[in-house]
């Protein structure tokens, strides 16, 4: 199995960013921006394209020089689905939601005293008529698909380790190409559980820090082979020129 882990496109809060999460501005569950959409254009053409990934794992060797996936998943964040979904019309594959690969924190909002506050975030209809080729996980009913507090560190690290140790089995039981279009505390935590790497307490004291950096839209690969996983890349952004390069 061959795993590619995509940051979103820039977002409106991504721009905003100044240093802290609480910055004025800041909205629960942001769209993308104007040059999100050219980012995700630009990587949507990227991973269709026949001859971009000829960087193929040494120990095993292929003739095919694409990326030929498989499988694409998205979060429920917008900024997800919006960048998914320009992936899925130029590979031509479908857009499948996965609820539990979204941001640290879930959709929360800051109150008067800052203190993170869970907001519900959409219900199965609002998806359904804004996004009708997103296919949508079951569990996803009316009443939001978050509902429910701001998620603490113990339940986001419980959460990234199980979505690692899925997808390990997955790798036993089928050859598959997947693509999932997620977020940087998100590719960050999955990289220090598949690799057992220590969250180092210097890393994680401001907002926005982490042991692994991510660009917007930047790609990293993953192959799992035998029971065996290495990491063949991280943040590659080859399908950017330098004026479409954020964070």
């Amino acid at each position: 199995m061959k795993l590619y882990l995509i940051r979103h496109a820039q977002s409106a809060n991504n721009q905003l960013w100044n240093g802290s999460d609480q910055v004025d501005g800041r909205q629960p569950d942001p769209e993308i921006t104007d040059i999100g959409h050219r980012q995700a254009e630009l990587l949507g053409e990227h991973l269709a394209h026949p001859l971009a990934e000829p960087r193929q794992h040494p120990y095993l060797p292929v003739d095919d020089s694409g990326f030929g996936l498989t499988h694409l998943y998205c979060s429920l964040m917008t900024r997800s689905i919006l960048t998914a979904q320009y992936i899925a019309n130029q590979c031509e594959i479908e857009q499948q939601a996965l609820p539990d690969i979204f941001e640290k924190n879930g959709v929360y909002e800051f109150d008067e005293q800052g203190e993170m506050q869970g907001l519900p975030g959409p219900g199965r209809e609002y998806f359904a008529n804004r996004f009708p080729l997103l296919n949508l996980p079951e569990s996803i009913g009316e009443n939001g698909w978050w509902d429910r507090p701001a998620e603490d560190h113990e339940e986001f690290i419980g959460r990234v380790r199980s979505v690692v140790r899925s997808l390990k089995q997955q790798a036993i039981d089928a050859k598959t190409n997947i693509a999932m279009v997620v977020h940087s505390d998100f590719i960050d935590q999955f990289v220090n559980e598949l690799m057992g790497v220590t969250r180092h307490g210097n890393n994680y004291k401001s907002d926005w820090v982490a042991n692994w950096a991510f660009h917007n839209t930047s790609i990293s690969r993953f192959d799992f082979n035998n029971g065996a996983h290495s990491v063949v890349y991280l943040n590659r952004i080859d399908h950017l020129p330098a004026e479409l390069v954020t964070w």
